[in-house]
Protein backbone atom coordinates (compact mmCIF):
# COMPACT_ATOMS: atom_id res chain seq x y z
CA UNK A 1 0.00 0.00 0.00
CA UNK A 2 0.94 3.19 -0.95
CA UNK A 3 -0.06 5.28 2.32
CA UNK A 4 2.54 8.42 1.63
CA UNK A 5 0.95 8.95 -1.17
CA UNK A 6 -2.42 8.36 0.07
CA UNK A 7 -1.96 10.48 3.00
CA UNK A 8 -0.46 13.15 0.48
CA UNK A 9 -3.66 13.32 -1.09
CA UNK A 10 -6.21 13.33 1.71
CA UNK A 11 -7.11 17.13 2.39
CA UNK A 12 -7.91 17.49 -2.05
CA UNK A 13 -9.93 14.40 -1.51
CA UNK A 14 -11.59 15.38 1.36
CA UNK A 15 -12.13 19.37 -0.56
CA UNK A 16 -13.08 17.42 -3.97
CA UNK A 17 -9.72 18.67 -5.68
CA UNK A 18 -8.91 15.45 -7.08
CA UNK A 19 -9.21 13.83 -10.27
CA UNK A 20 -10.84 11.04 -10.69
CA UNK A 21 -8.08 8.58 -10.85
CA UNK A 22 -6.91 9.90 -7.77
CA UNK A 23 -9.92 9.95 -6.14
CA UNK A 24 -10.66 5.82 -6.98
CA UNK A 25 -6.72 5.42 -5.68
CA UNK A 26 -7.14 7.50 -2.45
CA UNK A 27 -10.68 5.48 -1.69
CA UNK A 28 -9.79 2.16 -2.62
CA UNK A 29 -6.76 2.81 -0.01
CA UNK A 30 -8.87 4.08 2.61
CA UNK A 31 -11.03 1.00 2.58
CA UNK A 32 -7.86 -1.05 3.00
CA UNK A 33 -5.56 0.87 5.33
CA UNK A 34 -7.25 1.22 8.90
CA UNK A 35 -4.32 3.72 9.71
CA UNK A 36 -4.86 5.99 6.54
CA UNK A 37 -8.72 5.78 7.56
CA UNK A 38 -7.82 6.92 10.81
CA UNK A 39 -5.34 10.23 9.91
CA UNK A 40 -8.50 10.96 7.51
CA UNK A 41 -10.45 11.14 10.00
CA UNK A 42 -8.29 13.16 12.41
CA UNK A 43 -7.73 15.32 9.63
CA UNK A 44 -11.65 15.54 9.24
CA UNK A 45 -12.24 16.61 12.79
CA UNK A 46 -9.23 18.73 12.93
CA UNK A 47 -10.97 20.92 9.49
CA UNK A 48 -14.34 20.93 11.48
CA UNK A 49 -12.77 22.38 14.84
CA UNK A 50 -11.04 25.19 12.17
CA UNK A 51 -14.20 25.65 10.98
CA UNK A 52 -15.83 25.91 14.28
CA UNK A 53 -13.32 28.35 15.60
CA UNK A 54 -13.17 30.42 12.47
CA UNK A 55 -17.06 30.88 12.69
CA UNK A 56 -17.61 31.35 16.29
CA UNK A 57 -19.90 28.30 17.49
CA UNK A 58 -18.85 28.08 20.88
CA UNK A 59 -15.04 27.54 20.96
CA UNK A 60 -13.18 30.58 22.02
CA UNK A 61 -10.28 31.44 19.97
CA UNK A 62 -7.39 31.26 21.11
CA UNK A 63 -8.44 28.18 23.12
CA UNK A 64 -5.64 25.35 22.56
CA UNK A 65 -6.59 23.25 26.04
CA UNK A 66 -10.27 23.41 24.54
CA UNK A 67 -9.06 22.63 21.15
CA UNK A 68 -7.12 19.62 22.44
CA UNK A 69 -9.88 18.94 24.62
CA UNK A 70 -12.16 18.33 21.74
CA UNK A 71 -9.81 16.17 20.07
CA UNK A 72 -9.19 13.90 22.63
CA UNK A 73 -12.36 13.24 23.25
CA UNK A 74 -13.26 12.47 19.44
CA UNK A 75 -9.93 10.23 19.96
CA UNK A 76 -11.23 7.94 22.97
CA UNK A 77 -14.66 7.55 21.38
CA UNK A 78 -13.36 6.41 18.09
Amino acid sequence: MDCARSIELLSDYDAGLLGADEVVFVRTHLTGCADCGVVFEDLRLIIRVAVAMRSGDGIAYPDGENLWRLLSARRVGH
